[in-house]
């Protein structure tokens, strides 16, 4: 009963084992999008920069505080020379003094200052760290899209993989089955051993094709798991990808939307507000700073530190401070001329990606129509194909065609189904591609 039971328990954890190291799992598109932006290292670095620019903006509001600060001191002095003579003014004998040989003094200070004028430099420099808050939210929003984009793209191409699996899946039966009635012709007299050669080598050629897909899609696989956060020994299994046939927008339509709404643009416009920023900063400099403080001095020349006898000195002393660095007028001409180029350089920079953006939305839209005309003739390839494999077939049947005519027909056959997979799966990669030109990348 033992050895039941352990045979038993040994059983299960095998199979616990098999299911843990070879995990399937079928995944839709919108699933994928969603698992890669949700295991994304990118978008959590992304996120980090967020944070820091939060944290420049707390930084620029700190500076508007009042600043305090502690001193403390303690020096010791040995008087090698303990008699000193004080010249008199009247010209009478010096004055002597005499110090104690050790001398102990304790000082300490107490300040707090408060700017009351300084320009706009605070103010400029809360606006700068805001700025820079959704700048690198709207970087973060573009490293999404990206993200998005390349998830779509593996996973097509994973599509694409499988298709090309089942197509050749299916060419392999065909074969096989036409090879099995060639040997049954062969022993009849009705076909010759080279035509049952000709099928066999179609046959290893297949195979050969099974056995490069089956490791590109193990490749592709282990990619996609990476990419998608999923555990390295998970098998994926993708849904059927969706495509438009048709486009019922014009161009100008996703241009108009290409213009306003990519980020490139959104990105410029924060470039463009702190270029600004940095002219008003180089103007502001020139101007002077005023503030309050107060300062609370403790002097002790003995040397008990807290000393009982009214031995020590605890002065406070309340003032304004003023400054002004006039030299601004003449060292932040340079500084001016490069904020003024910082602008300059946004708007030509403007004008570049309005041309580059006009290309892509131009090319990813002719190329996405050009892919929709070429599955409409695949279409009607397939079904040509079909027809002449069928009449080929006929006819080899009857000793009209030859093994060469038989095989080449098959071939077409299945090198127009192939064609026509792989078309629909690019027309799918084209349409978000086009989307993505229009800055609206979507599953």
């Amino acid at each position: 009963m033992n050895l039941k039971k352990k045979i038993v328990s040994g059983l299960a954890l095998l199979l616990t084992i098999f299911s843990a190291e070879a995990q399937v799992r079928t995944i839709s598109l919108e699933e994928a999008v969603r698992l890669g932006v949700q295991n994304s290292k990118q978008l959590k670095l992304a996120q980090n920069k967020i944070e820091q620019a939060v944290s420049q903006l707390e930084q620029a509001k700190d500076e508007t505080l009042p600043t305090a600060k502690i001193s403390g001191g303690y020096s010791h002095a040995l008087m090698l020379q303990r008699s000193f003579a004080l010249p008199s003014s009247d010209g009478t004998d010096p004055k002597s003094m005499k110090f104690p040989f050790d001398n102990t003094l304790y000082q300490a200070t107490l300040s707090v200052n408060q700017p009351i004028i300084a320009g706009h430099r605070y103010r400029y420099a809360r606006e700068s760290a805001n700025l820079l808050i959704q700048s690198s939210k709207l970087n973060a929003e573009t490293d999404r899209d990206e993200i998005v984009y390349n998830v779509i793209g593996a996973y097509i191409n994973f599509y694409k993989i499988q298709q090309n699996q089942k197509i050749v899946a299916q060419n392999l039966q065909d074969v096989e089955s036409k090879l099995a009635e060639v040997k049954k012709f062969e022993s009849q007299g009705l076909a010759t051993k080279n035509d049952v050669l000709r099928f066999q080598l179609e046959k290893s050629n297949i195979q050969v094709q099974e056995i490069e897909l089956n490791n590109n899609l193990k490749v592709v696989n282990y990619n996609l798991n990476i990419l998608l956060g999923l555990p390295e020994n998970t098998t994926v299994q993708v849904q059927d990808v969706v495509y438009k046939l048709d486009l019922n927008d014009r161009p100008d339509v996703y241009m108009k939307q290409a213009l306003q709404d990519r980020k490139e643009f959104s990105s410029l416009n924060y470039q463009d507000k702190l270029a600004e920023i940095n002219v008003k900063k180089v103007h502001d400099e020139k101007l002077p700073t005023v503030g309050v403080g107060g300062n609370l001095y403790y002097i002790n020349p003995t040397k008990a530190l807290f000393p009982k006898g009214a031995t020590y000195l605890a002065p406070f002393v309340v003032g304004v401070n003023a400054s002004w660095d006039i030299t601004g007028f003449f060292k932040n001409k340079n500084k001016l001329t490069e904020a003024n180029l910082q602008r300059q350089e946004v708007a030509a920079t403007r004008e570049l990606l309005t041309d580059q953006v006009k290309m892509d939305v131009n090319r990813s839209y002719n190329q996405y129509q050009q892919s929709l005309e070429k599955i409409k003739l695949l279409n009607d390839a397939v079904v040509q194909a079909t027809e002449n494999e069928r009449i080929t077939e006929s006819k080899f049947k009857n000793n009209l065609a030859t093994t060469t005519d038989r095989i080449d027909a098959q071939t077409l056959l299945y090198q127009s189904r192939l064609n026509l997979e792989l078309a629909k799966a690019d027309a799918t990669a084209a349409y978000y591609t086009l989307l993505k030109s229009t800055g609206h990348i979507q599953p």
